[in-house]
């Protein structure tokens, strides 16, 4: 297996990561306080895997526009 893009694992994992937390702290807890914090962070690592996606799709690309060139 290929290595993954790094960004695309870290908003992968990050997203994962705030989303358990997410639940944690809103049922278990009860911190609804915490909620702010938490929707800072899900378009932060958004932001991370649409970067690494892109990386990724362009990478995957790039085979097939020499071909067609060709």
């Amino acid at each position: 297996m290929k290595n993954m893009n790094p960004f695309f694992v870290i908003g992968s994992v990050g997203m994962i990561i705030t989303a358990v937390l997410h639940m944690v702290f809103a049922l278990i807890f009860a911190m609804p306080a915490v909620n702010n914090t938490m929707w800072i962070l899900y378009p932060t690592f958004a932001a991370f895997m649409a970067i690494g996606f892109g990386q990724v799709l362009k990478a995957q690309l790039k085979p097939v526009r020499k071909k067609i060139k060709e």
